[in-house]
């Protein structure tokens, strides 16, 4: 049974307001695909370093604080990870996670600003369709997860998707750091990695309330299960295309560099059996 709006989360602005995940998630694309690049067409790329590396410590900081709500509050409490049902209890666990699950949609529009900070520093290459689909649904369906209910089987994405988002701000808050701390950064690949295992298990983990009756709504499922497909297949295409080309650009630089010195160890056999054919005249 799903309620038409969670009635524990009565008087949070902006829940079951759907003109609020539209707005928001409209001015972000009306801002990276329209207004940022207008912006920034005839003006050099901004330096924002110090900026950068606040936001990113900020979001280490705070998403360490949600992880560690999330837990304690569910599977360090009373939940079953295998399959937990919806119940809109009013306890003192149930209560902690609707409130910071309410915090968390908010801090997940933050995320907005890796974005901004890419088309304000002119790195338009890294504004791609998985990046902007994956912020875009992530808030989207995240007010709609906050509007209808935010416990049961979805904390497990909650906890694994607040300890992915550590992982990779404490990456972006060492890259932002400078070329010194590029020796810190050879883990980035397995970031990617751990992004995939996490659609994986969320693939997986979403689909048992359908096998096994726990008291989830399906509703949640028909809705989540697609998003994590789509995220699976973003994060898999873009790590092939990135590896991939990494190989295959190793693979043509030691085949240039056999060349070369099979051409110079050719040389020198040239110039050694021109010197032996001198000194027998």
């Amino acid at each position: 049974m799903i309620a038409a709006s969670d009635p524990r989360l009565k008087g949070y602005p902006f829940v079951g307001q759907a003109w609020f995940p539209i707005i928001v998630c409209g001015a972000y694309l009306w801002f990276v695909y329209v207004a940022g690049p207008k912006l920034m067409a005839n003006r050099k790329a901004f330096e924002l370093r110090i900026p950068i590396m606040i936001h990113n410590a900020f979001m280490v900081v705070t998403n360490m604080f949600f992880f560690y709500k999330f837990l304690k509050n569910s599977y360090f409490a009373n939940y079953s990870l295998f399959c937990q049902g919806m119940t809109y209890a009013t306890d003192e666990n149930s209560m902690e996670i609707v409130h910071w699950g309410y915090w968390y949609l908010l801090l997940r529009i933050l995320d907005f600003f890796d974005t901004v900070f890419f088309v304000l520093r002119k790195k338009t290459d890294h504004v791609t369709f998985q990046h902007v689909s994956h912020h875009f649904c992530c808030v989207f369906s995240g007010h709609l997860w906050v509007t209808l209910g935010m416990d049961g089987q979805t904390l497990a994405g909650l906890c694994i998707n607040s300890f992915v988002h550590i992982c990779m701000y404490t990456y972006y808050f060492l890259a932002a750091c400078g070329p010194q701390f590029k020796k810190y950064l050879w883990w980035k690949k397995y970031l990617t990695k751990m992004q995939i295992y996490q659609h994986i298990f969320l693939v997986f983990h979403g689909v048992v309330p359908i096998f096994y009756d726990c008291g989830y709504p399906k509703f949640f499922i028909y809705l989540g299960v697609p998003q994590g497909l789509l995220g699976l297949g973003l994060f898999l295409n873009f790590y092939v295309l990135a590896y991939s080309k990494k190989r295959s650009a190793i693979e043509d630089n030691v085949k240039s560099c056999a060349s070369a010195l099979k051409d110079e160890i050719l040389e020198q056999k040239v110039a050694l059996k021109a010197e032996q054919l001198k000194k027998h005249e």
